[in-house]
């Protein structure tokens, strides 16, 4: 009698074995998981994010208002004396002033994502890190970074669209200043920051600068600067020789010492005093909330207070 043919069952288990096996642990050559978002951040810092932050800390408050455009939500802000905060982030927990993070408050947070400034956070970057929090350092001083900078946020909360459309926005109000300008008119102008112990000149870095641009001013000092920097020491013997048409100041510190700072190097002063602008009093101080601190998706409203000041016969 012929034995029973047992060789199909025996493959059905085999193949079952290795259907069971194939569902199991990858092995060990399979490629890695894709990182959700890879980042080379204002400082030049390469950022890897593995997925998606949920609990997200901003040291700036220039950021809030490109956060909620974006449809983003904060674990954790710094606070500060300059600017205003969105209603829908002002119950987030604070983590300290700007400049003087309270890093016990920030780490207690336990956030898997830390949006800092560029030269403002770069010293506690370091401890951030040896923490396991990530950093993206960010730098929003012109209005190309501001655009930049949404459009980041906009990947970082995966809301594309939403940052897609608040640049055409910003895009759209800056045109819109831009088209009330004079034609074929070439304003100079300087623009000076002073603080209670110094004066320096902005070039096209700053906010100042940048809007002074947008509006196609001619900026003596941005052309001194060369784009290597947003200040440098003023001369008053260039500025004599430059004689702008028109000088805004932008200023940080306490009032009756910045006026102190100006009385001592401007107000008393042949040199200063010789200057057409002064002479003809456009010498215009510029708003902190505007033009110290970057103003965001304020920078239409910046550009557009610049461009009142310059050509007030145009709004």
């Amino acid at each position: 009698m012929k034995k029973p043919f047992y060789f199909l069952p025996t493959l059905l288990g085999l193949a079952l074995s290795a259907l069971i096996a194939g569902c199991g642990a990858p092995a060990a050559d399979s490629p890695a998981k894709a990182a959700y978002l890879t980042v080379t951040d204002a400082a030049d810092r390469k950022v890897v994010l593995t997925a998606r932050p949920r609990r997200i800390v901003s040291l700036s408050p220039s950021y809030l208002g490109m956060i909620e455009a974006v449809g983003g939500s904060l674990a954790g802000r710094a606070s500060s004396k300059v600017g205003t905060v969105p209603a829908v982030f002002a119950d987030v927990p604070e983590v300290g002033l700007v400049y003087n993070i309270n890093m016990e408050a920030l780490v207690a947070l336990k956030p898997d994502l830390v949006l800092a400034g560029r030269n403002q956070h770069d010293k506690f970057v370091p401890l951030m890190e040896s923490n396991g929090i990530k950093v993206i350092e960010l730098d929003a001083k012109t209005y190309d970074e501001v655009r930049q900078t949404v459009a980041l946020l906009g990947r970082i909360y995966g809301k594309e669209e939403a940052a897609a459309a608040e640049n055409a926005l910003l895009d759209k109000e800056i045109a819109a200043v831009k088209a009330k300008l004079p034609k074929d008119k070439k304003t100079r102008i300087v623009i000076m920051h002073a603080t209670a112990s110094a004066v320096t000149v902005e070039g096209s870095r700053s906010v100042a600068g940048c809007a002074a641009e947008l509006l196609g001013l001619q900026n003596v000092a941005a052309e001194a600067l060369g784009g290597r920097a947003d200040k440098t020491p003023y001369s008053m013997e260039s500025l004599v020789a430059q004689d702008p048409d028109l000088i805004f100041i932008t200023s940080m510190g306490k009032p009756a010492e910045i006026q102190n700072r100006l009385r001592m190097d401007f107000r008393d002063n042949p040199a200063w005093n010789s200057l057409r602008a002064v002479q003809a009093g456009r010498v215009y101080v510029l708003p902190e909330d505007l033009f110290l601190l970057n103003p965001g998706l304020r920078y239409p409203q910046a550009v557009e207070h610049m461009a009142k000041i310059v050509y007030p016969e145009a709004f």
